[in-house]
């Protein structure tokens, strides 16, 4: 008899993934920075790793973030650092600060430095921990709002572990703040059209057939959807949320190779996973295709050639949802730009062309498409310039 073991790089993986999220949940990690940051202020060079492994412990906070917190003593900053800290303390314990001269480094005594060091340090890693504490009250308070969706998140995001650690915090930081994401699960998108699905959820229903996510990148969608389908079955689905989108199939496609491995390596049997363009996809009739980002990656010319195709492939009284940036939209829309040629230059395309269009100019592509569009915006909690058109037929 033998028991199957995880290799050495999946532990390590592991490792990481339970330090990444013990102390979990926002109150924890806000202390958790802030009090990395409060140590980090503190002079006891050498010994932050431990100090935060003892207080982390003690207090049940997320060690690593700890960690990664004091490293605000790092070599670039800590001469700066240590010399607020010294002035500081000075004015704490004789209400003025050291002259800026050399005569003054020489005539003092060093313990004198030193005291004001301790009593310095306490004070600036008060002040420091405090901002820290702020700003990540403003990052984590928005994200954390819902906690069962943010539990449904997780656990879609936990299928990309064995994958790799890479995958796994992409999944956690696009599923937890990308508002897409919670509008198709948790909001009744697929099943009805909004805003009126949003306000008439006693008369939601459940949606069946097949979805297919054009451009499905590692398959957060699918996963997350394959998540919802699993709460529902066994009980655990919020009542206050309209029934999750079930689907019998759940399919993504992308030219990718490499992205295909991981979404097919993360979803395994929940969803077929395919390399391939959308416009080769016609032996399936989804009831609902999504397009998230996806359409200015394709040459303007080639746009409406790719949406005519899928709305022929898509079933009676089916939906497309597509996302995309509104090029009027400032500069909101300037942050969506930098932000695809960033991710393009990380991946060595410095040369990839984009192809945006204004939220009228999709409407008028989609109207001359024949499809009936409606409109919401999708950038909740970010910079960004997104909107969601829902797309239907004008005729069945």
């Amino acid at each position: 008899m033998t028991t199957q073991r995880l290799s050495i790089p999946a532990r390590l993986r592991r490792i990481v993934a339970l330090l990444r999220t013990e102390g979990s949940g926002p109150s924890r990690e806000i202390a958790a920075v802030a009090s990395g940051v409060f140590i980090g202020c503190l002079p006891v060079y050498g010994f932050h790793l431990l100090i935060c492994g003892a207080v982390g412990s003690i207090l049940k906070l997320n060690r690593l973030k700890m960690y990664v917190a004091a490293n605000i003593s790092n070599p670039v900053v800590a001469p700066v650092l240590v010399f607020l800290e010294i002035q500081a303390g000075a004015w704490l314990r004789r209400g003025s600060f050291h002259p800026l001269t050399i005569e003054t480094v020489k005539a003092t005594n060093p313990a004198t430095f030193g005291g004001d060091l301790l009593y310095g340090s306490v004070a600036v890693g008060a002040v420091l921990a405090a901002l820290a504490a702020g700003v990540m009250f403003a990052f984590v308070g928005r994200a954390s709002r819902g906690d069962d969706y943010a539990s449904l998140a997780q656990v879609a995001s936990d299928r990309y572990i064995d994958v790799g650690i890479v995958a796994w915090e992409f999944a956690r930081a696009k599923l937890k703040r990308d508002p897409v994401y919670r509008a198709c699960a948790c909001e009744g998108l697929l099943a009805h059209p909004f805003p009126e699905a949003l306000d008439d959820r006693a008369n939601s229903d459940s949606s069946t057939g097949t979805l297919l996510d054009v451009g499905c990148g590692q398959g957060l969608t699918l996963a997350l959807l394959a998540e919802a389908r699993e709460a529902h079955n066994s009980g655990r689905w919020p009542p206050n949320w309209p029934p999750p989108p079930l689907f019998h199939a759940l399919i993504g496609i992308d030219i990718r190779p490499r992205v295909v491995a991981i979404a097919s390596a993360a979803l395994g049997s929940d969803a077929q996973v395919i390399v391939g363009d959308a416009r080769a996809v016609t032996s399936v009739q989804p009831q609902v295709i999504l397009l998230f980002d996806v359409l200015h990656m394709v040459r303007r010319e080639e746009q409406e050639a790719v949406l005519a195709t899928l709305a022929a492939a898509l079933a009676p009284r089916g939906v497309m949802l597509i996302r995309e940036a509104d090029a009027a939209a400032g500069w909101r829309f300037e942050c969506v730009r930098w932000g695809n040629w960033l991710k393009a230059a990380a991946y060595g395309s410095w040369s990839q062309p984009f192809h945006f269009r204004t939220a009228a100019e999709w409407q008028a592509c989609f109207s001359r498409l024949g499809l009936h569009t409606e409109v919401r915006e999708m950038s909740e909690g970010t910079p960004f310039a997104n909107v969601l058109f829902r797309v239907t037929r004008l005729q069945s």
